[in-house]
């Protein structure tokens, strides 16, 4: 094979912290809680949604990030963090709904109102952030990774857009979506 007419490797460098760019979260399903949709933590205190981010709009298109966003938990850490993720989620809701946070209308509220299986493949604006590489007391070290720093809400007019939402594919229970077979070509 002639590889000159392959492009060169792309770049794995974290997406520069504070650029805002579209994503699609898509939740990576554990078996636990609501609908199979929740993940437990190794020592079975904590349920998470091990979500994943893809950039789906402009230069960065394609590239990933990845989240534990702890929904429960047994200890005060957990529930700070569940917390945390709570108003996460519920700014997710508002940039993909178009509601304003400070809106107490019934109709915002009656919005506000899903379950976890309405997050996966939902998509909207955030900022992203980098979490610095670090070392580990044991010697272990971690690579620079981005993170999600911000859900970009519809108060922030000069930064917020309407993003249109993709239909969900058909669903195959708590074990995530049925993959594609494999078909053979016609002439094999």
């Amino acid at each position: 094979m002639d590889y000159n007419s392959v492009g060169a490797q792309k770049s794995f460098d974290v997406i520069p912290d504070g650029t805002i760019v579209v994503v699609q979260m898509n939740i990576r399903r554990g078996n636990a809680g609501e609908g199979g949709f929740l993940k437990r933590s190794k020592n079975g205190q904590a349920e998470m949604l091990d979500a994943e981010f893809i950039v789906v709009e402009g230069d960065h298109v394609k590239r990933k990030f990845w989240e534990n966003m702890v929904v429960d938990g047994a200890t005060d850490g957990h529930r700070e963090a569940a917390d945390i993720t709570h108003r996460r989620l519920r700014a997710i809701i508002e940039s993909v709904k178009g509601i304003k946070p400070a809106d107490v209308s019934e109709e915002a509220k009656a919005k506000r109102n899903v379950e976890y299986a309405e997050f996966d493949g939902m998509r909207f604006l955030c900022r992203v952030g980098v979490e610095p590489a670090r070392q580990l007391p044991n010697g272990e070290s971690y690579r620079a990774k981005n993170i999600l720093a911000e859900v970009i809400t519809p108060d922030r007019t000069k930064e917020w857009r309407p993003i249109e939402q993709q239909p969900k594919p058909k669903d195959s229970g708590p074990g995530g979506n049925t993959p594609t077979p494999i078909i053979k070509p016609k002439w094999l």
